[in-house]
């Protein structure tokens, strides 16, 4: 079996991650499982071939990006393990290719907010850079813009639309994000989209972007929009919190916090969701996220809602 069979037949069924290691069969992921592909072995010479065509340089532990057709993009993350190679294959599908998002009029609605910061946050895997990219999408399809992503790695290429877009990757075109979104607020930019926020240099240049009248993407690694916050805030130091706290109250537009959830039928995104209001806006500015779960459950009428509010209505 070859790498390329693995692949086709892991597209086929619609797989995320390809788990090829020497001396063990494939393994597909497929939802939220692990699916062994038994009497499906790839040698060592067989992967290494791949790798190279690929632009591998031999030797090295590396990521890299490669092609498989027109439209679907590889994610390849390869190291040295116990027994030989060990490759992950992250598969990305085009947007169009994808189940409708049940969110999208939420996802379309804050597109179109004309300055501040949307964050969206989950574990890995969990589809926040999806989200993000149908929003880009979106403002592609219907305004005017100049949008300038900041990735790690640029995972989907949007074709033409009614927008510039100015994709950029960490590595291949820029050392740091910080860096990069202060040369962006340089380039005329309308919408920022920043991969991850690592650090508090980058969280400073978003703030600073956000408050100087552009709209900022990103994203963070937390369950909740709540935790959000406190991880935003707790990246920097105590003789700085009470500031940040006071900048991020003013440009915060929207947390969306989500998981994915499968079952049988299918896999689904259901999304906790944080909005700006005054209240809102109050909690975080005095330190009292905690309060915040009680607020979405109550501002249900405005488009907010609580992780379990999500899961009780199957809202995605």
């Amino acid at each position: 079996m070859s790498i390329a069979d693995v692949i086709a037949f892991a597209v086929i069924k619609q797989a995320t991650d390809i788990h090829v290691q020497e001396g063990c069969p494939v393994m597909l992921r497929i939802g939220m499982e692990l699916i062994p592909c038994k009497n499906w072995f790839v040698t060592k010479e067989e992967i290494r071939y791949w790798l190279l065509a690929q632009g591998w340089s031999d030797g090295e532990d590396e990521s890299l990006s490669a092609r498989w057709d027109e439209t679907i993009r590889l994610r390849v993350q390869l190291c040295q393990a116990y027994g030989g190679f060990y490759a992950d294959i992250r598969i990305l599908y085009p947007l169009s290719s994808l189940p409708a998002d049940e969110d999208e009029p939420l996802l379309q609605r804050l597109a179109c907010c004309p300055d501040g910061l949307i964050l969206i946050c989950g574990p890995t895997g969990c589809g926040k850079t999806t989200a993000l990219w149908r929003m880009i999408q979106y403002l592609n399809d219907h305004k005017k813009y100049h949008i300038i992503t900041l990735e790690d790695p640029i995972e989907i290429v949007l074709g033409e639309g009614h927008s510039l877009i100015t994709q950029r990757e960490l590595h291949c075109h820029f050392t740091s994000f910080s860096q990069a979104v202060c040369q962006a607020l340089r380039q005329d930019p309308d919408v920022i989209l920043i991969g991850e926020m690592r650090d508090q240099e980058t969280m400073d240049a978003a703030l600073t972007a956000a408050e100087t009248g552009h709209l900022v993407f990103s994203t963070l690694h937390t369950r909740s929009a709540a935790q959000a916050i406190t991880r935003f805030v707790g990246a920097y130091p105590g003789s700085r919190q009470e500031e940040i706290r006071y900048r991020l109250s003013q440009v915060l537009q929207a947390v969306l916090a989500q998981q994915k959830v499968c079952s049988r039928q299918k896999t689904r995104i259901v999304r906790e969701v944080l909005l700006q209001t005054p209240a809102v806006s109050q909690l975080i500015r005095t330190g009292r996220e905690h309060q915040l779960p009680s607020l979405m459950q109550m501002g249900a009428a405005l488009g907010m809602r609580t992780m379990e509010q999500a899961r009780q209505g199957g809202a995605g």
